[in-house]
């Protein structure tokens, strides 16, 4: 696994921990629904642009003007950025462990 921490392994404990992980879970049992009608690519693609929208409210939601928002928007580029990385590398480390078991 990737030595590297999100800010969801790095903050959480406990049943704020088990809360997350369960919440995750959840969003990924309706992208696995749509698989029955959609291609996991369109799926992947919508998962990331409504992930994406959410995360844009809620670095709206901290600010409160227009310009608050303009100058904190690079660093919410940045964080979500970073944040995603990290975590897509973790997940990319573990599910490595499928090919490990086909060997």
């Amino acid at each position: 696994m990737s030595e590297k921490k999100s800010a969801a392994d790095a903050g959480l404990e406990g049943d704020q921990d088990l809360k997350f992980r369960k919440m995750a879970d959840s969003f990924i049992d309706v992208a696995n629904r749509h698989c029955e009608n959609a291609p996991p690519a369109m799926i992947s693609s919508s998962f990331l642009f409504g992930a994406s929208r959410f995360c844009a409210f809620v670095a709206a939601g901290k600010t409160g003007s227009r310009e608050s928002y303009q100058a904190e928007k690079d660093a919410a580029l940045d964080y979500y950025a970073k944040e995603f990385r990290t975590m897509l590398e973790q997940n990319l480390d573990d599910y490595s462990r499928v090919f490990d078991e086909e060997d």
